[in-house]
């Protein structure tokens, strides 16, 4: 007797034109997609690449053994001033690779570069003085130059990474996340705001102010200002920053390298605060005196004087490609690429 419960009849596929039905749901989600693409373009979203080891690993191997590479490290205001357009046009001879890390003191770095005598090209550094004897924070640059000496051992991972780049690159709607847009639409009611910052294959990132509401961005000034650090003494942070920072740029002036110190327009009451724990005298021009590297302070380039960080610290996008043609004009004032163009 059959039981109630199971069969051991097999089961039977239902009959029907299982292709059409398959193209007929392809043709849906695509459909949906470019719905939803569409929408979340039209809300302000742009296409952001997402930054990590692996697509940082990817640059940091164009950097080697050519005296034309001109690298540019530090953190967000690095990543944020940075045009490679602008650098293509100002310096057609010369090779300008991304290096910055949001959100990672350019140290680390730094150091890989020192190590790697095959660097002959020229080092950008953004240094502002509180990162000055914060050793600790090689700790998050670790992950990046660890997965760069091994990156090639990991096949797999690579072609994925580069393969979601590509989407990335072109669908808006991934930058926003899913998770994002059914908490805003559920609990906001409303399409999730955009971000302001977006990066693209080249890790090029561009922040764009207007979409940012004013009220985030005077919150984010304000909590910046509020926890800018108590500084070292002078003799103490110059002590630092000549034995974190010298040696590693003798280094790689020892094998055939350069390395250009640079400090980003800073402005706002974020500059008044910060001016009066480091003053210039006894902080940055104290290291300058004594930097076997070029030393670019933007206060001394009126074209950077002049630009306004929206939120006080970092460039809008439209000021990405003045900096960038007044940092390449200082450099070549400096003679660094004296020699490295053709």
């Amino acid at each position: 007797m059959p039981s109630s419960t199971s069969s051991s009849e097999p089961r039977k596929v239902p009959g029907g034109n299982w292709r059409a039905t398959w193209i007929a749901a392809a043709v849906l989600a695509v459909a949906m997609t470019w719905a939803l693409e569409a929408v979340t373009r039209a809300h302000g979203q742009r296409p952001n690449v997402v930054d990590d080891p692996m697509w940082w690993s990817v640059f940091r191997h164009t950097v080697d053994d050519d005296r034309s590479t001109v690298a540019f490290l530090g953190a967000s205001r690095m990543a944020l001033g940075y045009s490679a357009d602008a650098f293509a046009a100002a310096a057609p001879g010369l090779h300008g690779v991304q290096l910055a890390i949001d959100g990672v003191p350019p140290l680390g770095v730094l150091e890989d570069l020192a190590n790697d005598e095959r660097f002959h090209g020229v080092a950008v550094v953004d240094i502002i003085e509180w990162d000055v004897g914060l050793v600790d924070d090689l700790d998050t640059v670790r992950p990046y130059v660890t997965r760069s000496h091994a990156m090639w051992r990991a096949p797999g991972a690579l072609v994925n990474r580069a393969l979601a780049t590509v989407a990335q690159a072109r669908l808006a709607v991934l930058a926003t996340g899913s998770h994002r847009l059914i908490t805003s639409l559920l609990g906001n009611r409303r399409w999730p705001v955009p971000a302001w910052v977006a990066a693209d294959r080249d890790r090029i990132s561009r922040a764009d102010y207007s979409l940012a509401e004013p009220a985030a961005l005077k919150a984010k000034a304000d909590n910046r200002r509020a926890g800018i650090p108590a500084p070292l003494a002078a003799d103490a942070w110059l002590a630092a920053a000549l034995r974190d920072y010298e040696p590693l740029v003798q280094r790689i002036r020892a094998h055939g390298g350069d390395v250009v110190i640079v400090h980003m327009p800073i402005s706002g009451q974020f500059a008044e605060i910060f001016d009066r724990n480091y003053p210039r005298a006894r902080y940055w021009d104290a290291y300058a005196a004594r930097s076997a590297g070029h030393v670019i302070h933007f206060r001394d380039v009126p074209a950077m004087a002049n630009l306004v960080c929206p939120d006080e610290m970092h460039l809008d996008q439209r000021d990405q490609a003045a900096f960038t043609r007044a940092l390449v004009g200082a450099m070549r004032d400096q003679g660094v690429f004296r020699g490295r163009e053709p």
